[in-house]
């Protein structure tokens, strides 16, 4: 092939500051490639709202599908398309056969909790507990194991129908691979930590030991044991900062733990903390650990959750809810190497991952 591989990735939405990790990562890949892949001529195509996108880039607007792909005669027409996550996969694949597309489809994995897990609690890898309670509780089970269900479906399919993909961590190739996707059709690039995530200087309103946490609160979060243990917790030194979606559980009866919702700005909120604590049992990279790590901020996660080896290195791992008890207490985080944890995100810098990224697609094309 001659000349620049066109790719275009598709997500839900490319409009910064959502939150949501899958977002996310579009935009960091979608502005990494315009910023080092020189070879590469990206575009982007949100599905929820093109305006949305106009924020990133003005012209983003030449990038959408319906202009671009719908006529084959556009010289536009892309070489990959690479979708943000399997549902969005999933959701776009009527386009190949009806507009006879012959672009190699990658997809981006996470994890694969829908084929691996069953959730304990069913409802709460979807719905609050509160929104689920007396005659609503039937229902809203149902409804999850039949939203779980679909995306299982939408997983296996994604699985069997994608030219390449493209696994955020070891952890998720092999699932992959256990069930009997090809090595050759997967690619392991880590995602962006953005150069925005470092170490602030301190500035102290108060006394007091912060111990932070920021998650979606869904089942695999583990976020119930923390509580649990920080209300056992006797100084009176430490608080318990929770960060995030809206919150499941009850902490009034602990004047000590405080809830902020939303985080605005999640640098600052790092460096507010002096111990983060993401105790989950399993995750498809762990993207707040990472972010912590890249702030120094010392990071204690779960010794059994399943995290991958770079994400969960050089963090102080508990057994159980006494064993955090006990190092909440003694402040054991302190032991942590915060400049070993900081290295372990080398391999999540931008450049290093653009490197990769335009690697992998050079490979779907045949081209390496």
């Amino acid at each position: 092939m001659t000349g620049k591989i066109k790719v275009l990735l598709v997500s839900v939405s490319f409009a910064p500051g959502s939150g949501l990790g899958i977002i996310e990562h579009g935009i960091l890949l979608y502005k990494g490639l315009k910023k080092y892949a020189k070879n590469i001529d990206s575009k982007a195509y949100s599905l929820s709202n093109k305006r949305l996108f106009d924020m990133i880039d003005k012209t983003s607007r030449e990038a959408t599908l319906d202009k671009d792909l719908a006529d084959g005669r556009i010289k536009g027409k892309p070489d990959i398309i690479h979708y943000m996550s399997p549902g969005i996969f999933i959701s776009s694949l009527f386009l190949k056969p009806v507009f006879n597309i012959k672009s190699k489809q990658i997809v981006s994995i996470h994890d694969l909790d829908m084929v691996k897990k069953i959730p304990k609690i069913g409802i709460d890898n979807y719905i609050n507990k509160a929104t689920a309670k007396g005659y609503m509780s039937i229902p809203v089970k149902a409804m999850n194991r039949f939203a779980h269900a679909m995306e299982k479906r939408g997983m296996l399919l994604t699985i069997k129908k994608a030219d390449h993909i493209l696994c955020v961590s070891e952890n998720t190739r092999r699932d992959l691979i256990n069930l009997g996707v090809e090595p050759s059709r997967l690619s392991v690039i880590y995602n962006i930590i953005g150069k925005n995530f470092k170490k602030l200087s301190k500035k102290r309103k108060n006394d007091k030991i912060i111990v932070g946490h920021l998650s979606s609160y869904a089942y695999n979060k583990n976020v119930e044991v923390l509580i649990k243990a920080f209300k056992k917790v006797k100084s009176d030194k430490l608080e318990l900062h929770l960060y995030g979606a809206k919150l499941p559980f009850e902490i009034a009866d602990d004047k000590r733990i405080k809830y902020f919702g939303h985080a605005t700005d999640t640098v600052k909120m790092y460096n507010s903390f002096d111990v983060f604590v993401f105790p989950s049992i399993w995750e498809g990279f762990g993207m707040p650990i990472m972010e912590a790590k890249r702030c120094k901020v010392p990071v204690i996660t779960y010794k059994k959750g399943e995290l991958p080896d770079i994400v969960k290195r050089n963090t102080l791992q508990f057994k159980n809810e006494s064993d955090l008890i006990d190092i909440l207490e003694d402040m054991k985080w302190k032991k942590v190497n915060v400049n070993k944890a900081y290295k372990d995100t080398k391999k999540c810098e931008e450049r290093a991952v653009i490197e990769e990224l335009e690697k992998m697609y050079k490979k779907v094309l045949g081209e390496e």
